[in-house]
């Protein structure tokens, strides 16, 4: 009697190698539902942190302007380094949060006449994070609270900082105010080129028509061709 060959299929090899590697399979599966089901808690649950530390510097900020109007210049203050103190476990965070929570130590500060301090918040809310919206609107307050310092070449870096901002609300106001310090600071050609800039970017805006008179005044000085 001749020996008859079985020939094994693709699919009966396919079974074989299931049944002989399932233990295998069963763990590599539950490994990657593991792992799935992890970044789902791990994104809920930074979702959930994120959302309660939003929840706690509103708090702070309430505490610090809730019936504020009424309150002695003592107390004032007394709720202002307060609010700072309260604010201190929020600053370094990134994202969203040291954003919200910089920008408000910033405006306490600034309140308080500590100006290097406000320019410093402002600093550290920009940098939390460098894409959203309010980072220009950081670096135009850090170039105002330069400009009182008397620190010009710090206050035009960040007026040209908001400037550069395609997308921002004010940039034109960042715009003028980048050329103002130059001016001031005897730099007529660079102040000459930020006017210009100004001018052949936002045309019909209201500080580029005020960077147009001082580009007129210049001339009239003698300061620029």
């Amino acid at each position: 009697m001749s020996e008859i060959e079985v020939k094994t299929t693709a699919g009966t090899k396919t079974a074989n190698f299931l049944e002989k590697n399932k233990k295998g399979l069963t763990v590599c599966l539950c490994a990657v539902i593991i792992a799935l089901v992890a970044y789902i808690a791990f994104t809920a649950v930074a979702s959930s942190s994120k959302a309660k530390n939003l929840q706690k510097i509103d708090e702070i900020s309430y505490a610090l302007t809730n019936g504020s109007s009424s309150l002695a210049d003592d107390e004032l203050n007394e709720r202002r380094n307060k609010a700072i103190e309260d604010l201190d476990l929020y600053l370094k965070k990134g994202g969203i949060v040291g954003v919200r929570a910089n920008l408000l130590a910033a405006e306490i500060a600034y309140q308080k006449n500590e100006k290097m301090e406000a320019a410093n918040y402002w600093n550290a809310a920009a940098n939390a994070d460098k894409k959203a919206y309010t980072a220009p609107l950081a670096w135009l307050n850090m170039g105002a609270a330069y400009e009182d310092l008397n620190q010009f070449d710090d206050a035009a870096a960040s007026y040209k900082k908001a400037w550069e901002a395609k997308d921002f609300v004010m940039r034109a106001h960042a715009g003028f105010s980048y050329g103002r310090v130059l001016e001031g600071q005897e730099k007529y050609e660079d102040a000459k080129a930020a006017y210009e800039a100004l001018n052949d970017q936002l045309p019909d805006d209201s500080f580029a028509k005020l960077a147009k008179t001082r580009l007129i005044q210049l001339k009239i000085d003698g300061k620029i061709e």
